[in-house]
């Protein structure tokens, strides 16, 4: 079906007490492609399907997604999902237009409206309660990719902030770890159909050959939360046996986040699985920490982190997974306030990791550029150091543009992986990708 070349875009303003208009599949029936696991069936109820993804053929994106969430008690059911979209044309570094998913067209992308850095700047709809079964739902056309979403039950404060209301992840579809850290959110995939220009982003999808993950907990005397203990998140590749020992990646999340982000928001295990089932990538071990409640270590502090990882976290792994001992073959790689950990370690402990990764927060967390670390000969024979985040990130630009600078003054090789996005798990999925195909383990060990 042919897509109009010319569209006029309105601008819809999300209120708490009002909807988002959905493009109905008007003529064709949904065909249902994927559907999460359905919890437990209320006592006289069919089992819930949520989310329910299905092919429609029709504009704008040819998939409709439904979202559904039992509860026959509750006055009102929200759901919050990272699907405000605008085209690079109509995007700054502080400016989003804010397109809701049926105004959606083809180079149209994820990001938060207003554009203001971490801000949760994420359209809210009202779920429809269908009395007789007490299931509320939610249906609206989607692009390719994975998206976050989460409900809200019986808010009454204001979108998008919604301040003082807890986000319920869907029982339906919940996060995979039943240890450590807490994931408020839960997330959906969906195909593209090239019909309608989506991007093929099946890299991200859930492959049948996975993965392992666990959730773990090390010895650590510098947790405060929990006391002399601490958790990660780690992900063992298919096929992971005791036959030869692995390479290593280190992931850390941002600020407010935890160790396992980037196995939900960042779909960090099924893009592993995608690169090493087609020979992308080499099979490795992907340990990802918790930077929260280390020390006294002030926020942007990231000393405690460092003394953490190097003492307890890689002696715990090396300990208890078949993995390489020779720095060289271990990465480290981080978002956001994870980048400021990446950029200390990168100056303060170069040797401990062969390549590095810093996403999303420009030169925060480096020394100032007349610092004699700048100096450190070891910063050259690194195997790889990436620099990288969204084109329209506040956080990012300009601060990465000077560091990049003070790189090249110095002569340290790097490399720079800027893409279209904001400060978003839209972007570092796309940056993990393009680390992991272009930069991790990609030079022999003890090679300049």
């Amino acid at each position: 079906m042919p897509i109009l070349a010319t569209r006029k875009r309105r601008l819809f303003k999300i209120l708490g007490t009002g909807g988002i208009a959905c493009l109905a599949a008007a003529g064709l029936a949904a065909v249902p492609l994927t559907a999460a696991a359905a919890n437990a069936a209320p006592h006289g109820q069919h089992a819930l399907v949520s989310p329910e993804v299905s092919h429609t053929g029709t504009a704008p994106t040819g998939y409709e997604v439904t979202f559904r969430y039992y509860d026959p008690t509750a006055t009102t059911v929200q759901i919050r999902g990272e699907w405000f979209f605008s085209g690079a044309a109509g995007t700054s570094t502080t400016t989003s237009e804010g397109l809701l998913p049926p105004q959606w067209q083809p180079g149209d992308f994820p990001i938060a409206f207003p554009n203001q850095g971490p801000a949760p700047n994420w359209p809210v709809a009202q779920m429809t309660l269908d009395k007789t079964t007490g299931v509320w739902s939610y249906t609206t056309p989607l692009p390719s990719g994975t998206f976050t979403y989460g409900f809200y039950v019986n808010c009454t404060s204001p979108p998008p902030g919604l301040a003082g209301c807890t986000e319920l992840s869907d029982p339906s579809n919940p996060p995979w770890n039943t240890t450590g850290s807490v994931e408020p959110t839960s997330q959906v995939y969906v195909p593209s159909d090239p019909h309608f220009g989506t991007l093929d982003l099946s890299w991200q999808a859930p492959n049948k050959r996975h993965g392992t993950l666990l959730n773990v907990s090390y010895p650590d005397p510098q947790s405060t939360n929990p006391v002399g203990s601490h958790p990660l998140a780690v992900y063992l590749p298919p096929g992971y046996n005791q036959g030869h020992p692995y390479p290593t990646l280190y992931l850390s999340h941002g600020g407010g986040g935890n160790e396992v982000d980037w196995t939900t928001q960042g779909a960090a295990n099924s893009i592993l699985d995608n690169l090493i089932g087609a020979g992308k990538i080499q099979p490795m071990v992907v340990v990802m920490t918790d930077f929260n409640n280390l020390g006294t270590c002030t926020f942007f502090d990231a000393s405690c982190y460092a003394l953490d990882l190097k003492n307890y976290v890689i002696p715990y792994v090396n300990a208890h997974f078949n993995v390489s001992q020779n720095p060289d073959e271990r990465a480290f790689a981080g978002l956001s306030l994870g980048g400021l950990m990446a950029n200390y370690l990168l100056f303060n402990d170069t040797t401990l990791f062969g390549y590095y990764g810093s996403w999303s927060i420009g030169s925060i967390g480096a020394p100032p550029a007349t610092s004699p670390l700048w100096q450190n000969p070891e910063l050259h024979t690194r195997l790889g150091i990436q620099l990288g985040g969204g084109i329209f990130d506040s956080l990012t630009v300009p601060g990465t543009n000077s560091y990049e600078i003070t790189f090249e003054t110095n002569g340290i090789p790097f490399t720079t992986d800027m893409v279209t996005g904001g400060h978003e798990w839209y972007t570092w999925r796309q940056t993990l990708y393009n680390f992991l195909t272009t930069v991790a383990f990609k030079h022999p060990p003890g090679t300049p």
